[in-house]
């Protein structure tokens, strides 16, 4: 009987910076900003456990969503993505799927 030999067609994962980050202290009193966009559906279902989560721990929420980086409506994406930047303490940018 012949031999046949399998392929795996998956790439070797990415190599992965254990560290989070700084730690981003008490929420109590302070903006944390979330800006989802409408590419990735999860964004709905993570701000609904995420946003009340927050609000009870203290904070207000800002959230932002992110348009069109090209044409016509780039210049007023980056111009609402500066003002949203200036205006929190902490941000939550993406959902590390």
């Amino acid at each position: 009987m012949a031999r046949i030999r399998v392929l795996d067609p998956t790439a070797a994962p990415p190599d992965v910076d254990p560290d989070p980050g700084p730690d981003a202290g008490t929420l109590r009193g302070r903006t944390v900003g979330i800006r989802y966009d409408q590419a990735w559906r999860s964004w709905l279902w993570a701000i609904d456990e995420w946003r009340p989560a927050l609000e009870r721990e203290g904070a207000t929420v800002r959230m932002w969503q992110a348009r069109n980086r090209v044409g016509d409506e780039a210049e007023r994406t980056v111009a609402e993505l500066a003002d949203f930047a200036a205006g929190v303490d902490v941000a939550i940018v993406g959902l590390g799927n």
